[in-house]
Order: structure tokens, then C-alpha cells, then sequence
């Protein structure tokens, strides 16, 4: 037992010098674009690895890579790993996600997770509803912000009175929205020193008008939110500035969220084992 676990702790340091070697060689070679995984690259890559990790985890009985990420110390590893990541994105102005290093460091977590979670969800007396929620709401929540961030798209549109069907990303590419924003109105207070207080604007979207506040977005569509920012006055016109934030992959995220949560309740109500 000693030697295994010796082995163990010797392949998660391995794993971690090999994901940082591979990391320099990769951004050597090649520049890291997170648009590149889009859909449906994104899609088929993440049915790929699902099918991979049903194959490796039906194989747990005689692969050796199966039975280290179903031991103890793969799961500190990608614990120790994710936390590592979480602080570094924490620091960085620049999202670390845009990187080879937080790539392969979320692949191995969700890995090691699918495989910990295809293991325990029963045992002999029957599914184990609590480990279910618990470790599939974590791991929908992992997969939807791993798989799903090559879709996620932040916009800006200046909106005027003149129709628009176009925004800008964050990396100065030009967005065709689907969809046709308007001013229609634009309501503002002012404090007594002339500085904004609240303001709101009436825009319409495809001919139907909605009411835009601060802190409360419209929902387009599925995944696609519009949120109001702020506005400039242009002479006697008004420029009012939208921030559009497209996730297809929202519904998945809160989904395991929904999971994460059901299972701390099913935790609560049957209480500590004697």
C-alpha cells in the first residue's frame, strides 16, 4: 500500500512538470486564441472527451492512467490545482482563462472529476442522491465554464436613435447581433450637483420596446443578456452604451448550480450518520 501511494504522489508531480512543459511548448508553437475552440469545434471536442472518459473509466480495471485518477491523490492534485488557478485568475487584469496552462489544468480537473463521478454514483444500496448532486453539479458547472467560454461573447453597441444591428467585442472584433437595437427614449436625474443619479432607457428591439435600468438586464435569448451602462450626450442627441453579454452555456452552469445546491439541502435534512 505504501508503494502505491508512493507512485501515486510521484505521477502528480510528473503530471504537473509534464501540463507546464507542454504549456511553454504549445504557447511556443502556436498563440493561444480561445475563439479558435468556438462552436462546434467546442461541441464536438467536448463529446469526444466524454466518450473518452466512459472508455477509460469502463477500462479502470486494468488501465493504469483510470486507476490514478480514481486514487486519493489525483483528487488533491486537481483540489491543489484548482485552487492554484482560482488565485491566479484572482491576481491577473488579463482573464487567465485565455491561456494553455488554465486549459490543461481544467481538463485534468473535470477528467479526474467525470471519473470520480461515473465511479460513486451508487453503491450496493442504491444511488447515492446526495453524491450525485453534489459531484454532477460541480462537474456541470466545471464543464459549462470550460467548454462553454470559447462561445461566451461581451459586447458593447452604442445605441442611438438610428437602428443598428452590429456591436464590438472586447478584442475589437465587429459582432453582427441578429437582432436590431433603437433608441426610442432615454430618461435621466441628476443629484443637485449635476452628477447622475439614476437613468434609464426605452429601446427597441426588432420593433418591441423594452426598458433597459442599471443592474437589470433584458434577456434576448437563450444565454444573451443586455445590460445598461451608461450614456453620452451628443449635442441635443443621446448615445445610450449597452454591454451585451452572450453565454450559451448559461443554462448548463446553473443547472449544476441547482444540483449543488439540492444536494447541501439533502446534506441538511438527513443529518449526521450515527
Amino acid at each position: 500500500m505504501k508503494v502505491s501511494v508512493s507512485r501515486y504522489t510521484l505521477t502528480s508531480g510528473l503530471l504537473i512538470v509534464a501540463m507546464a512543459v507542454l504549456s511553454w511548448l504549445l504557447w511556443a508553437v502556436v498563440p493561444f486564441s480561445v475563439e479558435f475552440f468556438a462552436f462546434p469545434l467546442n461541441l464536438i471536442l467536448f463529446l469526444l472527451w466524454g466518450w473518452g472518459v466512459f472508455e477509460l473509466h469502463r477500462a479502470s480495471g486494468r488501465s493504469v492512467i483510470a486507476r490514478y485518477l480514481l486514487s486519493r491523490q489525483a483528487t488533491i492534485t486537481s483540489l491543489v490545482l484548482l485552487a492554484a488557478g482560482c488565485i491566479v485568475m484572482g491576481l491577473q487584469r488579463k482573464p487567465a482563462t485565455d491561456s494553455y496552462p488554465f486549459l490543461l489544468l481544467n481538463l485534468f480537473v473535470i477528467t479526474q472529476l467525470a471519473m470520480v463521478t461515473l465511479r460513486g454514483w451508487r453503491d450496493c444500496s442504491g444511488i447515492r442522491w446526495v453524491f450525485i448532486c453534489c459531484h454532477l453539479g460541480l462537474l456541470l458547472a466545471l464543464i459549462a465554464g470550460f467548454w462553454g467560454a470559447p462561445d461566451t461573447r461581451i459586447m458593447r453597441a452604442e445605441i442611438t436613435a438610428e437602428p443598428t444591428k452590429s456591436a464590438l467585442c472586447q478584442n475589437g472584433e465587429v459582432m453582427q447581433l441578429g437582432y436590431e437595437l433603437s433608441l426610442a427614449d432615454f430618461r435621466v436625474e441628476y443629484y443637485d450637483n449635476g452628477t447622475p443619479s439614476a437613468y434609464e432607457a426605452d429601446v427597441e428591439i426588432d420593433g418591441s420596446r423594452v426598458e433597459l435600468r442599471v443592474n437589470h438586464p433584458h434577456k434576448v435569448g437563450l444565454g444573451e443578456h443586455i445590460y445598461l451602462t451608461s450614456f453620452e450626450q451628443r449635442g441635443s442627441d443621446t448615445c445610450c452604451i449597452v454591454q451585451i453579454v452572450r453565454q450559451p452555456w448559461r443554462a448548463v452552469m446553473f443547472l449544476g448550480i441547482a444540483l449543488m445546491l439540492a444536494g447541501a439541502i439533502l446534506i441538511f435534512i438527513r443529518g449526521p450518520k450515527r
